[in-house]
């Protein structure tokens, strides 16, 4: 301990501000090793000794900084402190400066939004200057409204929509009717049919296409009009009768039954359907059948002597004699016949 003494008085004595000072290190100097057995302890105490020395002369030389809260470091030969200028991180790595301080908020308050990653290695990144304010655009930048790009008065072209196959029918039917009052029926009948191609369901077109053909009297004509019109349209009955009085005109008594059967249940309250298919069956030999369509026929027009006369005959056919001169009678009564149709009757009534 006095050679521990002997050094501390030894440095004391050697004052910073001595010139010498920078020569503290040669006067430190390894001791000798005592022979007697106190060199166990010595071998202890020599290790903490030097540290103790060192300390002293380090602070004695203005190398260590102050302690916190000393205060200004003392005036000397004080190492200057070179702040690191952090390395460039790529942007893919920066954190907005915003998530930063919403995650040290949430730690502040006990609460962790994720778990907490491996301490970086990288320094920590300076927080960024606010963005300034983007410069504000001129007036020769600002893009125009479309509308005040255009000069000059704006033109619009009008594309006329294709006409519908009605309209282009419209057009040829009163192409058709110019030609018909013109007189040239020929021509007119040519527009109808056109007017028709364009329309098939042009019923005014067909029917004066059919009209025009009648007067003509091509009635081999009229045939496939109204074949096609019954075709497309089954619920024309008129079309239907015109075209079975044309095939019974033709002897064709099967395709005019045909013809009648097809359209029969759109015309459920025609007398004159029901005493028309009367008439085929009777021709046909189908008497029975005959009855029930002219009792139909009678029940709908009860004042219409054509259809009690042909009931008559009818019965007359399937053996009921009885009750066709009661038909006979009735006919007679309406006095709708026709002369020669009432002297049918009275004849059967005799």
């Amino acid at each position: 301990m006095s050679l521990i003494n002997d050094m501390l008085r030894d440095i004391e004595a050697k004052r910073p501000d001595d010139p010498g000072r920078q020569n503290l290190q040669r006067e430190i100097r390894t001791l000798p090793v005592p022979a007697s057995g106190s060199g166990r302890w010595f071998g202890r105490l020599l290790p903490a000794a030097l540290l103790i020395v060192a300390a002293v002369v380090l602070q004695l030389n203005g190398l260590l900084l102050p302690p916190p809260g000393s205060g200004e470091p003392r005036s000397g030969n004080v190492l200057p402190v070179v702040a690191a200028t952090p390395a460039p991180v790529p942007a893919s790595a920066a954190v907005p400066v915003s998530a930063l301080a919403a995650v040290g908020d949430a730690r502040k308050a006990g609460g962790d939004p994720s778990p907490a990653p491996p301490p970086l290695a990288a320094p920590i990144l300076p927080v960024p200057d606010p963005v300034a304010p983007p410069a504000p655009v001129a007036a020769a930048e600002v893009p125009k409204p479309a509308a005040a790009l255009l000069s000059g008065p704006v033109k619009i072209e009008k594309n006329a929509l294709p006409a519908t196959a009605r309209d282009r029918a419209d057009a040829e039917y009163r192409k058709a009717e110019n030609a018909l009052t013109a007189g040239h029926n020929a021509d007119a009948a040519e527009g109808f049919r056109a007017a028709l191609k364009q329309d098939p369901l042009y019923v005014q077109a067909r029917q004066m296409l059919l009209r025009l053909l009648l007067e003509m009297q091509k009635t081999e004509e009229m045939m496939p009009v109204l074949q096609e019109g019954i075709d497309l349209q089954p619920a024309q009955a008129g079309w239907a009768m015109s075209l079975a009085r044309l095939q019974l005109e033709h002897d064709d008594l099967a395709a005019a039954d045909r013809t009648l059967a097809r359209s029969q249940s759109y015309a459920e309250a025609s007398a004159d359907y029901a005493g028309f298919q009367g008439h085929l069956k009777s021709r046909l030999g189908a008497h029975h059948l005959a009855v029930s369509y002219y009792q139909r026929a009678v029940r709908l027009a009860p004042n219409e002597g054509r259809w009690w006369l042909g009931l008559g005959l009818a019965l007359e056919a399937d053996g009921k004699s009885g009750e066709a001169r009661e038909a006979f009678r009735h006919g007679l009564a309406t006095a709708t016949l026709s002369a020669d149709l009432a002297a049918v009757a009275q004849q059967h009534l005799n």
